[in-house]
């Protein structure tokens, strides 16, 4: 406790010899990673969601990783510092991929290890992973069957009765399912209440899609009907 207290009541000592060098190639390994763990990324993202900016944050926060793990190596003065102004920053932006979570980490994780001087670890580390997320991209690992797309309509309550859906879909579907089916809330006085649904849907050619679309249409008299055939870009709740 005592060395603790002198330590923190000691002044700030110039780094020592070959500090500097070291940094700049631990920073170094740190933008290699980086850039590694960005373009992977870059290249494995599917969906509509992708960002520039966190493509290149994912370089920079390897870098400031490194940076922050070379400053509190071995310096307390240095660590309670620093603890200090992360706990002044407060971060508003929301991250909903998880994926993107598992990345974000990843940048961190390899920048710390360039920084606390496990360079190696580093650039194995990022290979790996990266391989990884190559692998699980190039497998579809987690995805639907490539034949199954997602159906969603409006229909009003009154008018939904599933032998009326059931006999459209077997029409042009080997196969399908409930997925959800939920009323909506009125939002204009005497408005008739909506269900709205989703199906994951089987079709027995792909060109069938529009006809399907149609004859829900013709069926129900409505006009909200999508039908996804690209379940890569689309999360089910």
């Amino acid at each position: 406790m005592m060395d603790i207290l002198q330590r923190l009541s000691s002044p700030v000592q110039a780094p020592p010899s070959g500090f500097l060098l070291s940094l700049l190639l631990s920073l170094l390994v740190a933008f290699i990673v980086g850039q590694l763990n960005a373009w992977c990324y870059r290249w494995t993202h599917r969906g509509v969601s992708y960002s520039r900016t966190f493509t290149q944050a994912l370089v920079l926060i390897s870098i400031i990783a490194a940076m922050s793990m070379s400053l509190v190596a071995g310096n307390v003065v240095a660590a309670f510092g620093l603890l200090g102004g992360l706990a002044l920053i407060r971060f508003r932006t929301i991250i909903r991929d998880s994926r993107d979570i598992a990345f974000v980490f990843l940048a961190m994780v390899c920048g710390m290890a360039a920084g606390f001087g496990y360079l190696g670890t580093a650039i194995l580390g990022s290979v790996v992973a990266n391989a990884v997320a190559a692998y699980l991209f190039l497998t579809g690992f987690g995805a639907w069957h490539a034949r199954d797309s997602l159906l969603r309509f409006e229909v009003p309550s009154h008018a939904l009765r599933s032998s009326d859906v059931a006999a459209v879909l077997k029409d042009f579907c080997r196969g399908y399912s409930v997925v959800s089916v939920d009323e909506s809330v009125l939002t204009e006085s005497g408005q008739e209440p909506l269900c709205q649904c989703a199906y994951k849907v089987r079709l027995h050619d792909p060109e069938d899609g529009p006809d399907l679309v149609a004859a829900l249409k013709r069926a129900f008299r409505i006009d909200a009907v999508h039908l996804v055939i690209d379940q890569a870009n689309e999360d089910i709740a």
